[in-house]
């Protein structure tokens, strides 16, 4: 049996919406991210493209097109105190401060019609062509070797992959068997993807500790550039996985496991004010927690021993589903309308006479309750920690729409989940993601609503200076 029996029934479940009509225009393979996830002619414009100016969104460029067009080289550019940088100096947004550094765009599907990984800006996920991926790569040169030495020793000494493990085999596959398996399948195979999510989990484990304004920038930069180099090399993985050829099986569900922290982790970097959603977190998780199910399975029907299944043996969490189905009576007040029930607003308000929507906010409710269940029998950070990142496996497609349409009932159980981040900021992952997200919710929140929150306020270590 897979260790996250998913439900994937629910993937075929999403709804059929008429489509426009196709605009046929010239690729632009130098445009921004934005735009080439949109499937849009992007007009160039730096530092903000046309497109994303007139949306009032970020406009981030790949790397390789600064590179490409001469604005930055890595054998020449230099840091403004003269030291070497591996990025250049041109205008990218990528801020410097938590919440407005540029978050990866990753997109594309899985061959065969498998959309392990859905477009972050949707809830449906959207085929990509292998003609419209950002070519994105890094140049070689010394500047990527001192770059890349510096991640992988990193890596080496920063939590595998989270702190407090008390199972020494566990720890030593972490840190030992799974960098010489990404090196072996490098070298031998020529397949990077578990690589450079290494690289850039540690790229992001640095930014997440540094002060040098500077040195945030190359280290988003480059996070995001091996994430998306991961994804391509993810998706070409999965195509020999779909075909039946399971002998990469092992690999691509290690990968799969990096994936999923390396999005936890992206939701420190997310913006307070505007709010920015974690729904990139929502859609990288459950396409993870997917490729986990098929490949596990793969791996368990052929009744012999894996490096994966060992660890998932040991993990202490098994089956995230059984999270699902539990008396949640204590926080059914999040749920209700603010205000008299008799009043013309919660008359109006037919949000939980869906059965369907009903059902997608009585399992998130029940998924808070068991962890924090989970919390106070005692169990280890580690575990703990597991089971947050399970949510974003477990919970169906349509409660990251409803974040993504900013339900007010949504917004409210997602800031109480994130609650139960706050006491776990000590692990890098999560860093203050929940408390950060708490305050975004809250500002974003219809202010009949914003009542239900403020009782998660008390929980805070530290007031929200420097936010």
């Amino acid at each position: 049996m897979s260790p996250f029996p998913l439900g994937m029934n629910d993937a075929g479940s999403q709804e059929h919406r008429p489509r426009g009509p196709r605009l046929y225009h010239k690729k632009s393979r130098t445009g921004c991210m934005r735009c080439k996830q949109r499937r849009v002619k992007c007009d160039e414009v730096r530092p903000s493209c046309g497109s994303c100016s007139r949306h009032a969104v970020e406009c981030v460029y790949p790397v390789a097109t600064q590179l490409s067009t001469g604005v930055a080289r890595a054998s020449s550019a230099t840091r403004n105190d003269g030291g070497p940088s591996m990025f250049s100096t041109s205008p990218i947004n990528t801020g410097g401060s938590p919440g407005n550094e540029s978050k990866p765009v990753v997109s594309g599907s899985s061959p065969h019609g498998l959309e392990f990984y859905p477009s972050p800006g949707s809830s449906h996920p959207t085929p990509i062509d292998d003609g419209a991926d950002p070519e994105i790569d890094i140049p070689e040169g010394p500047w990527r070797r001192i770059w890349e030495l510096r991640l992988l020793h990193n890596y080496q000494t920063m939590a595998q992959p989270f702190p407090g493990q008390n199972n020494p085999e566990l720890a030593r596959i972490w840190e030992y068997d799974i960098p010489d398996l990404a090196m072996r399948m490098a070298h031998e195979h020529n397949r990077c993807s578990l690589l450079y999510i290494t690289l850039a989990n540690s790229a992001l484990h640095l930014w997440a500790r540094t002060t040098d304004k500077r040195e945030r920038d190359d280290l988003m930069k480059l996070q995001q550039t091996y994430q998306v180099m991961c994804m391509k090399g993810q998706r070409r993985d999965l195509e020999e996985l779909t075909q039946g050829i399971i002998h990469n099986a092992d690999y691509i569900c290690f990968t799969s496991l990096r994936i999923l922290a390396h999005s936890i982790a992206l939701v420190q970097t997310l913006s307070v004010d505007p709010w920015e959603a974690p729904v990139q977190w929502l859609h990288m998780g459950r396409g993870a927690g997917e490729v986990i199910a098929t490949a596990s399975g793969l791996l368990s029907n052929e009744n012999k021993p894996t490096s994966y299944l060992n660890v998932m043996s040991n993990s202490n969490i098994r089956n995230p589903q059984e999270f699902l189905s539990c008396d949640h009576s204590s926080l059914d007040w999040l749920l209700e309308y603010p205000g008299s029930p008799m009043s013309m607003a919660a008359q109006d308000d037919y949000e939980l006479h869906d059965e369907e929507a009903r059902s997608v906010y009585d399992k998130a409710l029940s998924y808070i309750c068991n962890v924090q269940r989970s919390i106070d029998m005692g169990e280890t950070d580690a575990t703990v920690a597991r089971r947050l990142a399970a949510f974003s496996i477990v919970m169906p497609r349509e409660f990251t729409r409803f974040i993504e349409e900013r339900r007010p009932r949504a917004m409210v159980v997602l800031a109480h989940f994130m609650s139960l981040w706050i006491d776990y900021e000590h692990i890098w992952l999560i860093g203050k993601a929940g408390e950060w997200q708490i305050r975004g919710v809250y500002k974003a929140l219809p202010i009949e609503w914003s009542y239900k929150l403020d009782g998660l306020f008390s929980k805070f270590k530290q007031p929200e200076a420097g936010r």
